[in-house]
């Protein structure tokens, strides 16, 4: 199932990196296309698109993710 998913991730210790975080996502209900993202990437995605200053000090990314993903799809 994860191998039909990563064939676009590239090659390698990548691939193997990425289907393992997508495995991740897929677990803990995230969107990769997010998560893969980092933090400070994520916190300029929702800057730029919706106006919306997120904080992301002394948090993981699993909890940075999941409020993005409730700015995104809300």
């Amino acid at each position: 199932m994860i191998r039909e998913k990563v064939r676009f991730l590239g090659c390698g210790f990548n691939k193997a990196k990425y289907a393992g975080q997508m495995k991740y996502c897929i677990e803990h209900g995230l969107d990769f296309g997010i998560y893969r993202l980092g933090p400070r990437r994520i916190k300029k995605m929702i800057r730029r698109k919706f106006g919306i200053e997120l904080e992301i000090e002394g948090k993981d990314l699993l909890a940075i993710t999941k409020e993005a993903q409730e700015i995104v799809y809300n």
